[in-house]
């Protein structure tokens, strides 16, 4: 089972956060007691990647918008900070 999507969603009311992993036959939710900041989010979920499948070159896209890729696996990150969400869009080039 492979992620095709993880999203962070941040509960500003509560201070509490919701990681939700998604792809073939995978739809996890994890709440989290505290808010998860954007930036270590994303570093965990490149960090993790990066053991996986190796280096990974970036594309800036837009101001928000970055991807992530190497020949085996291409990883968009879309945060969209004033809705609370971070969204990571995974897409694999080749069987691991």
């Amino acid at each position: 089972m492979r992620p095709r999507r993880i999203s962070l969603k941040l509960y500003w009311e509560d201070k509490h956060s919701a990681i939700s992993i998604n792809g073939d036959n995978l739809n996890q939710t994890i709440e989290h007691p505290q808010t998860i900041d954007f930036t270590s989010f994303a570093h965990g979920v490149l960090e993790a990647y990066r053991k996986a499948y190796g280096e990974l070159e970036v594309v800036p896209i837009s101001f928000r918008e970055e991807i992530y890729r190497n020949e085996k696996v291409s990883i968009d990150l879309y945060p969209t900070g004033s809705a609370g969400i971070f969204d990571i869009f995974v897409e694999y080039r080749q069987r691991k």
